[in-house]
């Protein structure tokens, strides 16, 4: 109901007693009156203390005689729309204490606001919730759209001042890197694993702060973390007693990349199993019609295609070329980052190149397969009614809302032609597993450790006949599935005998994978035996990315730490 205009003296005492139990602590106060301003949108409730007698800050006597009075103004939290100030009327006492320094004290009200606070306990504990889930800018907008003004530093300041939680007894953590800047710059983030809560906050990622953090939590019994020897020398000095579990996620992952690299080398053979793929994707889709096509469109295509061999032959040319530079410079004893800068790429490129062991095959990649993606089963319908003007359809795929270009369109026109030549269905231009060039090695290494349940179709049948077309791929694959059932059901204990088949495959990416993990068995058999994960790590480093981008740049480790520990 709209606020009395009237002055609060002519209230009835009932209503007082009804707005007193909005007070922040009606224990210790007593509303004696309160105005209503329409026109800056604020109530006032004057306030006074009821209590008899206050501890001395200093030494704690409690004193009930009176020195003076006085008054401070506090913000408290808005009721609506309308902004809520206390005009408080606190005492000082008198410390009759004959040894307490302090003769006179202010009445302290622990249960309202902070000593020299010109906010309530309640509205601050508002601001910092604000501050913490939101940031500074975010938080200051959303507080003015509550009824109170709020600038952003004064949250971050909140948030900063704010006590970090206390920590709990610990049994079982998990460990891992996050970037400040990604390839310049890293912390390190370290979580409780049986609640799934953000323990602290590193600035660095080194083996010597982490045994530092884990010294001081001596009954930690079980470390999970990735392959980083760097974490794994810092637990051994910091939590010797602890036993180190390796991150599922992280063996796939690495396994994962062996297969790349294997794979790189299989070019002949993935593109072979693509036209496989295809035809028998063929025999179940049935043959699309061969359609004609004019000769001056035909001639402009070949014209375009030229003029695009002929750039992707020169890209191709400087993949080579960089890719020998890379192995001359390693061979020289070149480091790996002095690499990087004198060819003028990243480092991860470096590794990827020095994993090869012959230079990368030419392919034409066709990036029109995604955005064209939700349209393809309508032009393929279209198709094999006998419709091949690829304006045309792209003007009819406009209508229905599409909004990319008519290349794209042609593009994917022309596939179907070359498809149609070849004898094969258009529907297997749809999928990457049947294009002439043949998947990415990158691409069929993902399907590779996906499980078969999750797989589509025609990767299902890509892999089968992939499987075929070599037999060290088939022996690859095998090896790998076995290391995937082993990681899935945890049987830790049949490691070592897996590892010995992959070293004696004669299958080098696998060996070398295999030699990696024996560099860290006891570790790896953990992970493959125990039930603990750095899954809910990554989740936390997930969201430790939102909140630094939240930041605007202003993100630095003291207020991270505080966002993040706070939320937790």
């Amino acid at each position: 109901m709209p606020l009395p205009q009237e002055d609060s003296a002519f209230i009835s005492t009932p209503v007082l007693a009804f707005l007193a139990r909005f007070l922040p602590d009606k224990t210790t106060l007593s509303l004696e009156a309160w105005h209503v301003d329409d026109a800056a949108a604020e109530i006032t409730l004057h306030v006074t203390s009821t209590q008899a007698s206050v501890p001395c800050p200093l030494c704690h006597v409690q004193t009930a005689r009176v020195h003076s009075r006085y008054a401070r103004t506090l913000a408290d939290l808005p009721w609506s729309t309308y902004a809520v100030r206390l005009q408080l009327r606190v005492r000082k006492f008198f410390c009759d204490h004959p040894t307490c320094p302090r003769q006179i004290c202010t009445e302290r009200l622990p249960t309202v606001a902070a000593p020299w606070a010109r906010r309530t306990l309640r509205l601050a504990q508002l601001l910092l919730a604000y501050g913490i889930a939101l940031g500074g800018a975010a938080g200051a907008r959303l507080v003015a759209r509550l009824g109170r003004r709020s600038s952003p530093d004064t949250l971050l300041r909140l948030v900063r001042a704010a006590p970090a939680p206390d920590v709990p007894t610990l049994h079982s953590i998990g460990v891992d890197e996050w970037a400040w800047r990604r390839g310049h710059r890293y912390g390190t983030i370290l979580v409780n694993l049986e609640d799934h809560r953000v323990l602290d906050l590193l600035p660095e990622r080194s083996g010597e702060s982490v045994a530092t953090w884990l010294a001081q939590h001596p009954t930690i019994t079980v470390v999970c973390r990735d392959r980083s020897a760097l974490y794994a020398e810092g637990i051994r000095q910091g939590a010797p007693q602890a036993v180190q579990v390796v991150d599922r996620f992280h063996l796939v992952k690495n396994l994962r990349e062996a297969v790349e690299a294997f794979l790189h080398s299989q070019r002949p053979a993935l593109q072979a199993a693509a036209a496989r793929t295809a035809q028998a994707l063929t025999q179940v889709a049935g043959l699309g019609p061969i359609t004609p096509m004019y000769r001056g469109r035909r001639q402009c295509s070949q014209a375009w295609q030229q003029r695009q061999e002929v750039a992707h032959q020169q890209r191709h040319a400087a993949w080579v070329t960089t890719y020998e530079a890379i192995h001359t410079l390693h061979a020289q004893g070149t480091p790996v980052t002095t690499i990087a800068q004198q060819l003028g790429i990243s480092r991860p490129t470096v590794y990827a190149y020095l994993r090869r062991t012959r230079p990368p095959s030419p392919r034409s990649p066709q990036r029109s397969g995604q955005v064209l993606r939700p349209s393809m089963a309508y032009v393929i319908q279209r198709w094999r009614e006998g419709c091949t003007d690829s304006m045309q359809l792209w003007r009819e795929l406009r209508a229905q809302g599409y909004s990319q270009s008519a290349r794209t369109v042609s593009r994917f026109i022309t596939r179907l032609r070359r498809a149609s030549e070849a004898g094969w269905a258009p529907e297997t231009q749809t999928s990457p597993y049947t294009r002439p060039q043949g998947p990415s090695a990158r691409a069929v290494s993902f399907t590779w450790v996906c499980p078969e349940a999750k797989r589509s179709q025609d990767a299902q049948l890509y892999m089968d006949q992939l499987r075929q077309v070599d037999q060290a791929i088939g022996q690859a694959y095998t090896l790998s599935q076995a290391f995937l059932a082993l990681v899935r059901e945890r049987r830790g204990n049949a490691l070592e005998t897996w590892m010995t088949e992959a070293a004696a495959s004669g299958i080098e990416a696998l060996a070398r994978f295999a030699e990696g993990l024996r560099e860290d068995l006891a570790a790896v058999k953990a992970g493959l035996t125990l039930p603990w994960s750095n899954g809910p790590v990554e989740g936390q480093v997930n969201r430790l990315k939102l909140l630094k981008r939240q930041g605007y740049g202003r993100a630095d480790v003291g207020l991270l730490r505080q966002r993040v520990l706070q939320a937790a």
